[in-house]
């Protein structure tokens, strides 16, 4: 489902590394010129990102920053299903400019806005929310935390004022995974699990989410903050 940006392994740690030396100024780190050692063949490959949390649902998927440009460049997902056979989340930090209202007319009352969950069936709308009390249909993905459901209950619920427009989050599409395929992933280091609190999911502000999600990881990946956007044009 992913690409990474067409990188050799020596390029990318040589981009890794030009990050790391903003951090380490005036130390023997940011004395090194990676590109030397291209032809001594002695760049090890340090930067191996590997997750110590299992895909499950109500997980989160971090991408690492030489994603692709697009939905997943400096994505953050969350997981709502996941087994042998494949699985599947939505972005939460891809806002579609549209708002429930204009997708769906029964919520004429409402502002929600709506984010890309994914590439996959864009004419279809989803909803994750937080309550004590699920939806009919709900699965439920975590504690409080609940992923689809009965549409009309929804509407219900919203304007009865059981659930707020803050308890709701709407999307277009979905991100898809088949079989293996999300594994095969994580082993390439496309991505790193990692548990939030659910919070997390319904942040206003989803314009620094991936850097807030960074920040929260072991240090060593910090660095990822300081990796160019498009590395090809530096």
């Amino acid at each position: 489902m992913t690409k990474i940006q067409n990188f050799n392994l020596w390029q990318k740690n040589c981009i890794y590394y030009q990050a790391l030396k903003i951090i380490f100024k005036n130390t023997k780190l940011s004395q090194i010129n990676c590109f030397k050692f291209k032809t001594m063949n002695k760049l090890p490959n340090i930067f191996k990102i590997k997750s110590k949390i299992l895909p499950s649902p109500g997980k989160y998927l971090i991408s690492e920053p030489l994603m692709n440009e697009g939905i997943f460049g400096r994505s953050v997902i969350i997981i709502t299903e996941h087994s042998e056979q494949g699985s599947l989340g939505y972005v939460l930090n891809k806002p579609s400019g549209f708002v429930i209202s204009q997708l769906l007319p029964q919520f004429k009352n409402f502002s929600s806005q709506v984010y890309i969950g994914g590439p996959v069936a864009t004419n279809t709308v989803h909803f994750i929310y937080k309550s004590d009390k699920p939806i009919s249909k709900s699965v439920q993905i975590d504690e409080h935390l609940y992923w689809g459901g009965d549409i009309n209950e929804l509407l219900e619920r919203m304007t009865s004022n059981k659930l707020t427009e803050n308890d709701v989050r709407f999307f277009v599409g979905y991100s898809g995974w088949g079989k293996k395929q999300l594994q095969n992933e994580l082993q390439n280091g496309y991505w790193i699990v990692y548990s939030f609190p659910i919070s997390h999911l319904f942040e206003e502000d989803v314009s620094h989410l991936w850097k807030r999600s960074v920040l929260q990881l072991e240090r060593k990946y910090h660095f990822w903050l300081n990796v160019p956007t498009n590395p090809s044009l530096n």
